[in-house]
């Protein structure tokens, strides 16, 4: 369903006063001699349709009919149902005025419908109606052909674009495009963060490294501290138990000497008693001695005696008497008793004497091993006492050490002196001082940026992903874009060459630069009488033969176009009467049967117009423009 415009009201607008122009579906041609107004009714149209292009004048209160404060133009629509439904739905009425007020102070505003509305909704309003009254290919007003013809390739293929509806492929891939730089952006943006993080992860992990190194040290310190308190503890049980067996090895000792002070004491009151008794045997035999001696002096006097006498008696030469005779030899035999005995007490006495020096001897030897045995009993006495009170200072010690030991932790068997672990101690507390600039906040730091690397890395995967979705979809919408823009040339083009040949020209119409969306352009080409297509140029075409290839373009893209109306004003300037024939002839031909409407504004002379559904004839009559239709199919 398309709408039509039933007719273009001017009020007080340039040279009409109030003039009504009413337009039919096909073709409308408006004609007149220059200055009665013509141009004026698309002008009007343009404004009302909110065109920002004004051809006349930098103000829109210029247009205002001179000596008149307030102008108004106002197009409007068929809105009459078609097989049940409106074209223009949300209004409910069989025609739509869309008007716009010009203030001579410069104000203006929309209506539709005699309602105000806002430029933004007639906007709207006209793009729902796909009628952009800024494309020259819809509009087209005086010298816009020339100008179409030296525009960039790139924004004569952009209003081409918007014209058929390809738009939105632009759009879309515009669209493509700006996700994709955002994509990138925030790829880039995610890697940078990612890559900061990752460097401030990496000094936190250094310092999460020496806040675990902090712990493990001070984990081992606290180990170490219980060991040194329960090595102390131990060290002191050593202590104890080893006084505690010093203590029976005094005792024990202290008992052997006691023993051996016992014996020696009986040996000594042995000797003692033996002493007395060789003493008394010694005297005995000195006794006995000197009374054998005695009584052997008696017999060696009594002998001598006899002797003495014998020899008196013989030397008197007497007779010994007998009776001396006879005590004679045993007085003898006596002496030599007494002699023996004599020698047998002096060897009794000599062996007396040396078992009574050996018994002195051993007695005195027992007297000084009892005396330095009582000596030594006082000695290890006295030691007994002093580890007596040593074990109880050691036990009270062990005491106040177990309890402290107990306070840092249970017990721990070592075997390691109490030193060596101070010196560990003393080693480990000097590390933990290189370590004492590491913060408890460590740990949550670098789990903190642990989990936001994590996250970047899961959000880099994720705009990873989107990028290469993004290219995805922008090559996918470039492919779109591109096979639309080669269909719609490739049509128009057959249609292009075939119009050309009327006026014994030849042509192409190619697309350059398709895969930069941004540079993508349309180019003309045309050659005439026999000469090869050559690019449209002011250089190389007079300025008919440009006009007349535009022409031939914008009559073989008609039937793309989706605006419901199209202008064109004045597009004969530079044409030969020949030319200006073909194109109108091919202009009646192609918007026959049509119910798009078309308006073209020419001054010239008409031809073969018995063809044309509506032509307008514009004459101006004392400074104000009169509409007057002189054909009306």
């Amino acid at each position: 369903m398309v709408t039509t415009i039933r007719e273009i009201i001017l009020e007080n607008f340039m040279s009409h006063e109030y003039s009504r122009v009413q337009l039919k579906p096909g073709l409308n041609i408006i004609c007149g001699p220059n200055g009665a107004g013509k141009s004026s009714i698309l002008l009007g149209l343009s404004i009302a349709l909110g065109q920002t292009y004004t051809e006349r004048s930098k103000r829109l209160s210029d247009l205002i009919r001179r000596g008149k404060d307030l102008g108004r133009v106002s197009v409007v629509f068929d809105n009459v149902p078609q097989n049940g439904k409106r074209p223009i739905p949300d209004l409910n009425s069989d025609t739509v005025v869309l008007s716009r007020y010009l203030n001579k102070d410069g104000t203006y505003w929309h209506e539709i419908n005699s309602k105000s509305v806002t430029k933004g909704e007639v906007l709207r309003f006209l793009r729902r109606l796909s009628i952009n009254p800024d494309n020259m290919l819809i509009i087209m007003h005086q010298n816009m052909v020339d100008t179409f013809g030296a525009i960039e390739a790139k924004e004569r293929l952009r209003l081409v674009e918007e014209a058929v509806g390809l738009r939105e492929y632009r759009e879309h891939i515009l669209s493509a495009m700006d996700k994709l730089s955002h994509t990138l952006s925030e790829e880039e943006s995610i890697r940078n963060l990612l890559e900061k993080a990752e460097e401030t992860l990496r000094y936190w992990e250094g310092e999460y490294e020496r806040f675990k190194r902090k712990l493990e040290l001070e984990g081992k310190k606290r180990e170490l501290e219980v060991e040194y308190a329960w090595s102390k503890c131990i060290k002191q049980e050593e202590n104890l138990e080893e006084l505690k067996s010093r203590m029976v090895d005094l005792k024990k000792d202290l008992d052997e000497l006691a023993k051996d002070l016992e014996r020696t004491r009986n040996r000594e009151r042995e000797l003692e008693e033996r002493l007395r008794e060789l003493e008394f045997e010694v005297e005995a035999s000195y006794e006995n001695l000197i009374a054998r001696e005695k009584a052997r002096t008696e017999v060696e006097t009594s002998i001598t005696f006899f002797n003495e006498l014998k020899e008196t008696i013989g030397k008197a030469g007497l007779k010994l008497p007998q009776s001396l005779k006879v005590e004679l030899p045993p007085a003898r035999r006596n002496l030599q008793e007494l002699e023996e005995k004599i020698r047998e007490t002096r060897s009794k006495i000599a062996r007396l004497k040396g078992e009574l020096e050996e018994k002195r001897d051993s007695y005195i030897d027992s007297r000084v091993r009892v005396a330095v045995l009582e000596f030594k009993r006082g000695l290890l006495e006295r030691e007994i006492d002093s580890y007596v009170g040593e074990i109880k200072r050691v036990r009270r010690e062990l005491e106040t050490l177990r309890r402290e030991a107990e306070e840092v932790g249970g017990r721990v068997e070592t075997g390691r002196k109490p030193q060596e672990i101070l010196d560990e101690l003393k080693l480990l507390n000097a590390q933990l001082m290189s370590l004492a600039d590491v913060s408890s906040d460590v740990e949550r730091m670098y789990l903190s940026y642990k989990t936001t690397l994590k996250e970047l890395e899961v959000k880099a995967r994720v705009a990873t992903e989107n990028r290469k979705r993004a290219i995805e979809e922008l090559e996918l919408r470039k492919k779109r874009w591109r096979e639309e823009l080669e269909r719609l040339i490739g049509e128009v083009r057959n249609e292009y060459v075939e119009l050309l040949k009327r006026v014994n020209a030849d042509g192409d119409i190619r697309l350059a630069n398709l895969e930069d969306v941004d540079e993508a352009g349309l180019e003309l080409y045309v050659g005439f009488r026999g000469a090869a297509p050559h690019l449209l140029d002011a250089y190389v075409q007079s300025g008919g033969e440009r006009t007349t290839a535009i022409m031939f373009f914008l009559l073989a893209l008609q039937k793309q176009i989706k605006s419901p109306i199209r202008a064109i004003d004045e597009f004969e300037t530079h044409l030969d009467p020949h030319n200006r024939e073909m194109i109108f002839q091919s202009i009646v031909e192609s918007t026959k049967g049509e119910k798009t409407q078309y308006i073209v504004i020419t001054p010239g002379h008409l031809l073969y117009v018995q063809d044309v559904p509506n032509v307008i004839m514009v004459q101006n009559v004392a400074g104000s423009s009169r509409i007057k239709v002189v054909a009306n199919a």
